[in-house]
């Protein structure tokens, strides 16, 4: 077999095919990195957008961008390690690690990793949310961080909770199914809920997890007395940019020897149709979140209930808005009674204003466990539920809550019956930007048909009425109703999608579903008796921005209303995008050439995208020029100027030129390459250097020519192509030319990149060529980099016309600067042919 210089045996016909099988998948791969890249900087720009205008932007769009931008950049890694090898893997590691700030506002981003079954409060903070659930994490903040008065307890940890599932093998059967629930079906979701439910119910806990939790209570009993529990949900992604509100179960007044049981019936609880339908809704995978569990000393409350540190839907009011019934909070938060309500200044804490409630029971502790109602004395029913001292207490915890955390919240309390003041939780407030103005849009002609409801969400919204009083009405609930009900109740949240407006007689702003309604952005109305005064079927136009009913459609309101229910993104959700924006769209990485331009520098998504963009074209390069054999598997170009070029398509099948001995220069389909060879032919093939004045130089000098070039000599040219792509390497001679270009409509996909090396006279000769062509390119905008006489340029982000006129002017400086380095025996003379140059090709025609 013959053998090529250096001894390297010649490759076999099929060798080469495979060489070609090979970078056809590689341009592949580095054209979907291209568009994927693109991708993700379009929806960080959309993200960037909403931050400015905040026009359109809600907890849903958040989510929505951040799971694109986070799956776009994952592919993008697996199309650079696909490209360029395993050297690229690290960037995995380096996603994780931006993952890992991004996980609160994404759950699922965040893996559970190895920890203790049971942490007690006082070794928790914020900072392992994604071990115990946000709201176990925040109680041990709030205690050891903010030195509030919270109750004594313990988490158990969502590795727990993978345990458990693992000794039980229960995932596959979760995931089966899950996978077959029909979200738009109640019945389906209760199917599902019903099966997953007695499945954790028959399963054991297993050994280590239930004597971690029986010795931690003994630990709780020592440090606390406590004899009771509660038994309290704190899911992974719960009470984050998601609140999961009301959609898992928690147990009051449990005894030490149920702990265990109850902590099973938790886990359970995981899998309500509610809980269900909110996973599925929101697109959340449930094997992505783990149950934590929180075992909290149980308060015997005198009086329980909510602060809002801002009112959610008027908050320019700079109230604490504070909601509050006797006895144990439950009937508050599931809407079984409406509360009082205090409306408190934030400035000089005075009372602007309240309403107290008829409130005829209260829930109460059983002394065998569990609860139970009780009757609150008549001479009390329509009391204050809370004293002005404790009312002026709490709004000052509410406040520091708020300047903690940053943004405002939505904090639980409670009022033991010796009068000490407990926070129990507290998570992010959705709160409007805008108010609704209740004076605009009424109709002049149309009286009220029922008024005097308390705003939940504003808007208005026309449809028939539908009546509802449990779960088992729910299958019936038709598409667009107005659903009314007397009391809020879980299942709501799995309609609310469905319906066009909430209205309930009972409950107020502060229960679950009203958290639920605001979620959802459903204009609802709280608080206004209309059971007896509404019929089914019959068409209302509600407006819950004055609370108020309307008989028929008023489309001319539901259109005036229209803003003040348009997602104007709330306070809260704009703090979360601040820091959402932090880790994905700054760039650090800007210059290629530095040193630093390496993988473990990449901090953000924009980072990962600008790295693996720079190292695929320059992978995409390298593979081209190797490519084996490309004179042979390739088709020769019929042109008038004199070049061996061989052409191979890469989004043509191979067999399309088979037999061919040569392709036409108006057959390339290669609009980058076109727009090179266009000013290649114009120069056309030069028979000597480029004239001085008068004078021409004419062939060769003998200076720096006894090398052997014998070898790089006989090397051909080649082009590999596709309609918007080209890499085409030129060999004149003794140097060696190679562009590549993306030439397409979409700017953020183009580029341009040139490689220029080596000539046939001395080094400084063709160090000052390359010094003359850095000159040009320098000043129609490329970034250039030389050593000694290696010189390369780049340029992108460019319109589809000014990429064919970069092209252009680069196919006639290739031919222009073809042996010009044999003429430049100084300074003078290279800058001579500088600014002619420059003439020419700047000042000259386009493309």
């Amino acid at each position: 077999m013959k053998e090529l210089p250096g001894n390297h045996r010649q490759s076999s016909p099929e060798d080469e095919r495979s060489a070609l099988r090979i970078i056809q998948s590689k341009f592949n791969d580095f054209v979907a990195l291209l568009d994927g890249n693109n991708s993700v900087l379009k929806e960080v720009s959309d993200l960037e957008d909403k931050s400015r205008t905040g026009e359109g932007l809600d907890i849903f769009y958040v989510r929505e961008k951040l799971a694109l931008i986070h799956a776009g950049v994952r592919a993008i890694i697996d199309r650079m390690v696909a490209v360029g090898g395993a050297k690229y893997a690290p960037l995995y590691d380096r996603l994780s690690e931006i993952e890992s700030g991004l996980g609160k506002y994404l759950p699922g981003l965040q893996k559970v990793e190895p920890d203790d079954y049971t942490i007690p409060f006082d070794r928790l903070t914020r900072e392992r949310v994604w071990s115990v659930g946000s709201k176990n994490a925040q109680l041990g903040e709030m205690k050891a961080r903010l030195r509030l008065q919270v109750p004594d307890g313990f988490a158990i940890s969502a590795w727990a909770y993978r345990r458990f599932v693992e000794a039980n093998r229960l995932q596959s059967k979760f995931t089966e199914l899950m996978s077959s629930a029909n979200m738009r079906s109640y019945e389906d979701l209760v199917r599902v809920s019903d099966e997953i439910r007695t499945l954790v119910s028959a399963s054991s806990v297993p050994a280590e997890i239930a004597g971690a939790i029986r010795g931690s209570l003994a630990d709780l009993k020592r440090r606390s007395s406590a004899e009771r529990f509660s038994m309290r949900s704190s899911a992974i992604g719960e009470d984050t940019l998601f609140s999961f509100a009301g959609q898992y179960a928690s147990y009051l007044n449990v005894r030490g020897r149920e702990l265990v049981d109850r902590y099973r019936d938790v886990l359970a609880s995981k899998f309500t149709p509610q809980a269900i339908f909110y996973l599925l809704s929101h697109s959340l995978n449930e094997a992505d979140l783990a149950m934590s569990v929180g075992c909290v000393a149980m308060i015997d409350a005198a009086a329980s209930g909510v602060a809002y540190t801002r009112d959610p839907v008027r908050p320019r009011d700079r109230c604490v808005l504070v909601n509050s019934i006797y006895g144990l909070g439950r009937y508050l938060v599931d809407g079984t009674l409406t509360p009082d309500v205090f409306r408190v200044s934030r400035d000089d804490k005075s009372i602007q204003g309240m309403e107290i409630a008829d409130k005829p029971i209260r829930l109460v502790p059983r002394e065998e466990g569990g609860t139970t109602d009780e009757p609150v004395p008549a001479s009390e029913r329509r009391q204050p539920s809370i004293s002005s001292e404790l009312l002026l207490e709490l709004t000052e915890i509410a406040i520091k809550l708020e300047q903690h955390y940053g943004f405002p919240q939505d904090v639980e309390w409670a009022i033991d019956k010796r009068g000490r003041l407990y926070v129990l939780q507290t998570r992010p407030l959705q709160v409007l930007h805008g108010e609704p103005d209740i004076l605009k849009a009424v109709p002049s002609s149309r009286e009220a048909f029922l008024c005097g409801g308390t705003t939940v969400f504003p808007g208005a919204a026309i449809g028939p009425v539908f009546k509802v009083s449990s779960a088992r009405d729910l299958p019936n609930v038709p598409e667009g109703s107005v659903l009314v009900a007397q009391h809020p109740f879980p299942g709501l949240v799995t309609v609310m999608k469905r319906v066009s407006a909430l209205v309930t007689e009972v409950g107020g702003v502060v229960n679950h579903a009203a958290t639920l309604a605001r979620e959802y952005r459903l204009p609802s109305i709280s608080g206004i008796p209309c059971l007896d005064r509404l019929s089914d079927g019959a068409v209302v136009t509600v407006d819950a921005s004055a609370g108020t009913i309307y008989s028929g459609a008023l489309s001319d309101l539901v259109s005036a209303r229209r803003a003040d229910s348009s997602p104007q993104a709330d306070l809260a959700i704009h703090q979360i995008l601040r820091e959402v924006l932090s880790k994905i769209a700054p760039l650090n990485l800007v210059n290629p050439a530095d040193s630093g331009f390496i993988i473990e520098n990449c901090a953000t998504f924009h980072d990962v995208t600008r790295f693996t963009h720079q190292k695929a074209v320059e992978e995409m390069f390298a593979a081209a020029e190797g490519l084996k054999g490309k004179d042979r598997i390739g088709v020769r170009l019929d042109s008038e100027i004199p070049l061996d070029m061989s052409i191979i398509f890469m989004d043509e099948s191979y067999g399309k030129y088979a037999g061919r001995d040569s392709v036409a220069e108006d057959e390339i389909p290669s609009g980058p390459m076109l727009a090179f060879w266009k000013g290649v032919r114009l120069e056309g093939w030069p028979a000597s250097a480029p004239p001085i004045g008068r004078r021409r130089i004419f062939g060769t000098t003998a200076e720096g020519f006894n090398r052997d070039k014998t070898a790089e000599y006989s090397q051909s040219s080649f082009a590999i192509l596709s309609r918007e792509y080209a890499i085409v390497g030129l060999h004149m001679g003794y140097h060696f030319t190679t562009v590549e270009a993306i030439c397409s409509q979409d700017l953020n996909r183009n580029f341009i990149r040139m490689q220029y090396k080596e000539g046939g006279s001395s080094l400084d000769r063709r160090v000052r060529r390359v010094r003359l062509i850095s000159s040009i390119l320098s000043a129609v905008g490329f970034d250039c980099e030389s050593a000694g006489d290696f010189f390369k340029a780049s340029i992108s982000h460019l319109g589809q016309d000014e990429v064919i006129d970069r092209l252009f002017m680069l196919g006639r400086l290739a031919i222009m600067t073809k042996q010009l380095d044999m003429a430049l025996h100084n300074d003078q003379i290279a800058e001579w042919y500088t600014q002619e140059f420059m003439k020419k090709l700047i000042n000259g025609g386009s493309a």
